[in-house]
């Protein structure tokens, strides 16, 4: 069955490209919280710098990563992977892209989940109370 909306057919690869990019960006950003709640059991300061890459990165999300350059893609791709659910899986979406591996990308995003959770892991049983 064949489903048109904003200019997309969305097909069985289609749908399943889109519940990809929602169930892992949120498993992205999980991780993202899960390295903001380990970088805390070592800083006394506040982590108002790690609000860049959460909420700054839903700013950057309102437009296509590729208009801030190859640098912020490839810093977007390979260190905070939210061009994994976001951009390369929506060009997938739009048919911009016909390989079936934009559509699978936000599945590479659980590599920063897990690398995510070991982080947390290490500075949780590294962390030492101030004794307050």
């Amino acid at each position: 069955m064949l489903y048109t909306v904003a200019s997309v057919f969305y097909t069985w690869d289609k749908i399943l490209a889109l519940g990809l990019m929602v169930v892992c960006g949120c498993l992205i950003f999980l991780g993202l919280f899960l390295v903001f709640t380990a970088f805390s059991f070592f800083t006394v300061e506040g982590l108002e710098f790690m609000n860049i890459l959460s909420y700054g990165g839903k700013e950057f999300g309102r437009y296509p990563f590729s208009i801030y350059g190859k640098g912020i893609l490839r810093f977007l791709t390979y260190v905070i992977p939210l061009s994994l659910f976001q951009y390369y899986s929506f060009l997938y979406l739009l048919g911009r892209e016909q390989s079936a591996l934009f559509m699978f990308t936000p599945l590479l995003g659980l590599l920063f989940l897990i690398s995510s959770y070991a982080f947390f892991q290490i500075r949780l049983h590294r962390y030492k109370s101030t004794g307050s």
